[in-house]
């Protein structure tokens, strides 16, 4: 049932909750037969769910519906289903499990029961725990949110969810890879319109291409992308929406774990990379104070601005973007007030000219 009780506008995960992560895949579970040609058994990959229902070590003194409530890294669903047939010895091909435990990664900031953050619908999890590639694309647990008569909600990234979900929807419907569709690199499958006619093609990729810019939206941190792309293409570039270079010198900062927009360009002076880094740098100029510094809060509400001005029609809202770069600051230690110096890029009036350019229209980045 609905509880009725919210932290940011989403619904708590509790005991007495209906909430759910629905099939998170992959779960790979090792399968039998495992002898003799297979002696560990066929990794096959599982869609895993967890209940609300099985929550364990949750809040003690705080209670919902006379239910205990989910907190950050102390409580988790005793169990997951879906992967019951990954029953060979080994089991989770990571987890050595299969129906384990559901943990929370995400969580609200700035609501705590008993002095730990609570859990909430649409926040981040691992099923069958231990198995980290259940997050390669993030599993919201999934509840209710508080709407009102407009149908207006205070979560600022509602609609850029909503759009990268409808947008994307065919590829991972198909197991398609948009960023190979799109010429963004990635690893190639066969497909069945490998030989489809050019018009055929021609829509596929801009389909693919309307799922990159919505994928772009949601932010990531640098070392994700990185590491192995995350929700970046190969071909893309993890751009802070902050630069790095204004924390020098600020304790907690961390350029690996700060919030990037996927961008093509693999430097700052190049593609949409470019840009972005261009139009930034003029807008924190002219926010800065006089001793060259402006807030996170400024900053985050610049780069919004910013990719506002360069992707246009295919931009994120900018509400959604600042909301996420003050989150990623916060978990790093560093409120929106802090303050950080602006650092002008070197003087390229070629480059500005191409920027006023692209802001005008006469070019397309």
């Amino acid at each position: 049932m609905a509880n009725e009780v919210y932290a940011n506008g989403m619904e708590l995960a509790c005991k007495s909750g209906a909430g759910k992560t629905i099939c998170a895949f992959p779960d790979v579970c090792f399968t039998p037969p495992e002898n003799p040609a297979t002696p560990p058994g066929v990794p096959v990959p599982y869609p895993n769910t967890g209940m609300a229902s099985d929550t364990a070590e949750g809040s003690k003194t705080v209670k919902i519906s006379g239910e205990e409530v989910m907190l950050k890294n102390q409580s988790y669903f005793k169990k997951s289903t879906g992967d019951e047939a990954g029953c060979a010895a080994k089991k989770g091909v990571i987890s050595s499990k299969n129906t384990g435990k559901v943990y929370f990664i995400k969580w609200s900031m700035d609501v705590k029961f008993e002095g730990e953050n609570v859990d909430r619908h649409l926040d981040m999890t691992t099923n069958n725990h231990g198995s980290p590639p259940n997050e390669a694309i993030p599993w919201p647990f999934v509840d209710n949110m508080a709407i009102d008569a407009s149908g207006n909600t205070d979560d600022p990234c509602a609609k850029d969810k909503q759009k990268e979900k409808d947008k994307c929807e065919e590829f991972e419907k198909n197991n398609q890879d948009p960023c190979v569709e799109a010429g963004l690199g990635g690893t190639s499958r066969p497909r069945s319109h490998s030989t489809a006619a050019p018009m055929i093609q021609q829509r596929i990729k801009s389909k693919a291409n309307d799922c990159i810019n919505a994928r772009r939206c949601r932010l990531q941190p640098y070392s994700k992308t990185k590491k192995d792309g995350g929700g970046c293409c190969p071909s893309q570039t993890g751009n802070h929406v902050i630069p790095a270079s204004y924390f020098d010198g600020i304790t907690g900062y961390n350029h690996n774990d700060a919030p990037t927009m996927c961008v093509e360009g693999t430097s700052w002076h190049s593609g949409n990379h470019g840009y972005l880094h261009t139009a930034q740098s003029i807008l924190d100029d002219f926010y800065k104070d006089s001793s060259g510094q402006l807030s996170i809060q400024q900053a985050a509400k610049n780069g919004g601005q910013a990719q506002k001005e360069i992707f246009k029609e295919q931009s994120c809202d900018e509400k959604c973007i600042k909301a996420q770069v003050i989150d990623g600051h916060k978990k790093m230690g560093l409120n929106e007030e802090t303050k950080v110096t602006h650092k002008s890029i070197a003087e390229q009036e070629d480059y500005v000219a191409r920027l006023e350019d692209v802001l005008t229209g006469n070019i397309i980045p």
